[in-house]
């Protein structure tokens, strides 16, 4: 009996062995980010837009694996926030070239899209 519990416990844990090990860096541009309250930004998360370049949808992922999904909203003057219910907040962009906005303590910078990307 302890020979097949020992025999069950060490394929389970050989099984988990198996998926053990760091995910490949997603595809994109560096943008800054700081995610956390009180956090400053560095370029650690990446930009991943869906649906290629055209599409309006993109991904922000965080440097330890999260991410948020966002959209450019209608009139391309900001962006919104797909999952949750957390308010996305823009902030006042410190370039003329670049957004920054905020959910729930996590800060964003990223360059505006093209119109063609909208």
């Amino acid at each position: 009996m302890y020979l097949r519990i020992f025999s069950a416990g060490i394929a389970v844990l050989s099984l988990a062995a198996c998926g053990v090990g760091e995910s490949p860096q997603p595809e994109g541009d560096t943008v800054e980010c700081a995610i956390g309250e009180g956090a400053a930004f560095a370029s650690d998360c990446t930009l991943e837009w869906l649906g290629g370049a055209g599409g309006s949808e993109f991904l922000i992922h965080h440097p330890e694996g999260g991410f948020r999904r966002f959209t450019v909203n209608e009139e391309a003057s900001g962006v919104t926030a797909l999952d949750g219910a957390e308010e996305t907040v823009m902030v006042d962009a410190p370039a003329q070239d670049q957004w920054q906005f905020t959910v729930s303590g996590d800060q964003y910078r990223m360059p505006v899209p093209a119109p063609s990307g909208v």
